[in-house]
């Protein structure tokens, strides 16, 4: 069976449980990371050299990386409905989903640390509004990020959605986010996996 190293509080783990929810895999989960089963392991080390999870181990193959985990998974088990065949529609799903990983997220998360340590410096906020308002816009054309339906673009920025409302302050109004965020909630995955992210 598939073999899940992660931890349901790491949105990048919450982001894999969604996918194989999503299309129906079962999966053998082995909670690893932070308040679980170390990553500093020899063992756990020769899996994935940088000790973070989540980590897919299938057969003979070990997949790293939540974003490289998650084409694995849409192309090993054909879920082209969420990363399609067609190269230039896969590529529009992988563009969102490295700008999510790399502009949308980033900034984040170094604000919440900041916060949840205590200190009042909001230096990267202006960068998460000027990412959450592109984001606004683009969900005013579409759906969901990367067109008419649910894709691994939605699935990898959702963790940074579901947080964006999580900010304490005043957040500028994105009302096409908001409606996204409420299409997103119609996801049992997502409920289950990345609204329960703190």
């Amino acid at each position: 069976m598939l073999k899940v190293y992660g931890r349901p509080n790491s949105s990048n783990s919450a982001k894999v449980f969604w996918l194989l929810d999503q299309i129906g895999h079962d999966y053998d989960l082995i909670p690893t990371g932070r308040g679980f089963a170390p990553t500093d392991t020899p063992e756990f080390l020769a899996l994935n050299p940088f000790g973070k999870v989540p980590v897919v181990q299938d057969g003979g193959a070990v997949v790293w990386e939540s974003n490289a985990v998650l084409r694995y998974l849409a192309k090993r088990f054909g879920a082209v409905m969420l990363w399609p065949e067609d190269a230039a529609a896969q590529a529009g799903v992988d563009g969102w989903m490295d700008w999510a990983s790399i502009s949308l997220t980033p900034p984040l998360t170094r604000l919440r640390k900041a916060r949840a340590a205590g200190r009042t410096d909001d230096t990267d906020l202006p960068a998460i509004v000027t990412a959450f308002a592109l984001l606004d816009q683009q969900l005013a054309r579409h759906d969901f990020i990367a067109g008419a339906d649910l894709s691994l673009a939605d699935i990898t920025a959702a963790p940074s959605v579901h947080r964006w409302f999580l900010l304490d302050g005043d957040r500028p109004a994105l009302p096409h986010l908001e409606g996204y965020a409420r299409r997103l909630a119609g996801f049992p995955g997502y409920v289950r996996h990345v609204q329960s992210l703190s």
